[in-house]
């Protein structure tokens, strides 16, 4: 006798595909892991520009730190402005410090004058102050790039204020 084997419906048409559920599950992972790897393309992206926004504010700090403190400004207490499109405030204040009077050579200061001058009464008139600066610049976004540091800023006398 032959024995027959029973084939069951399933097992013929197993080698010819997939079947409808698993190509829709296997789309719903593919859209699900688009998405997260596009989530993190845009904020990455997004990432650049602020640290790119924030690198050019902090270059135009560092470039108004190298500027000379100007004496209008130091008379003003500082100054604002805007400087490669980022708007900046710049604060100056003297700062008390117990400072020993400073030796001056005072024939050395009378020929850096345009004019004859008595070279006491010039010395009496320029005096070296420890100032405190604060810069701040505005990025784009809204945030504040601050710098603080002591510069030394020139400042006359309350005596040559009043000539």
């Amino acid at each position: 006798m032959m024995s027959r084997v029973r084939r069951h419906p399933r097992d013929r048409g197993a080698s010819a595909g997939f079947t409808l559920v698993e190509a829709l599950a296997a789309f719903a992972i593919v859209a699900v892991l688009s998405l997260v790897v596009q989530r993190g393309v845009v904020q990455s992206r997004a990432g650049l520009v602020a640290v790119e926004d924030r690198l050019a504010a902090e270059r135009v700090a560092r470039s108004l730190l190298a500027e000379p403190l100007h004496v209008t400004d130091i008379n003003r207490g500082g100054r604002t402005g805007t400087l490669n499109g980022y708007h900046y405030t710049i604060r100056l204040g003297a700062l008390e410090l117990p400072l020993p009077e400073p030796e001056r050579d005072a024939e050395d200061v009378c020929q850096l004058a345009v004019s004859a001058c008595d070279p006491a009464d010039l010395a009496r008139h320029i005096r070296w102050m420890p100032m405190r600066q604060d810069i701040e610049v505005l990025t784009r976004r809204g945030t504040a790039v601050t710098v603080e540091t002591i510069r030394l800023g020139q400042t006359a006398s309350a005596d040559a204020a009043g000539r």
